[in-house]
């Protein structure tokens, strides 16, 4: 399934304690303004997995933005993505 703008992710962080936090997509290949891009205000994608994402973080500042974050996939099942990348939610 590709990302689309405003869903729901995971996140596992690359820096520091690499926690799993939820994510919003804020820009896809899709919606991307390459005007934008040429301009220097927003890094391109790579590919139509990579994504922008606002992190969600527990504590006053919020959040923050990560950008051109590829899709990543748990080794075996049960077990957690690769740092630096989002995946879809566990069904419940």
């Amino acid at each position: 399934m590709k990302p689309t703008l405003g869903r729901i992710v995971h996140y596992r962080g690359k820096q520091g304690l690499t926690a799993m936090r939820a994510a919003i997509v804020t820009a896809t290949t899709a919606t991307l303004d390459p005007r934008g891009v040429e301009a220097g205000q927003v890094p391109a994608l790579d590919s139509d997995e990579h994504v922008h994402l606002w992190v969600f973080t527990p504590g006053e500042q919020g959040g923050f933005a990560e950008f051109n974050v590829p899709r990543g996939e748990a080794p075996d099942p049960g077990e957690e993505i690769p740092p630096g990348s989002w995946g879809w939610p566990s069904r419940v």
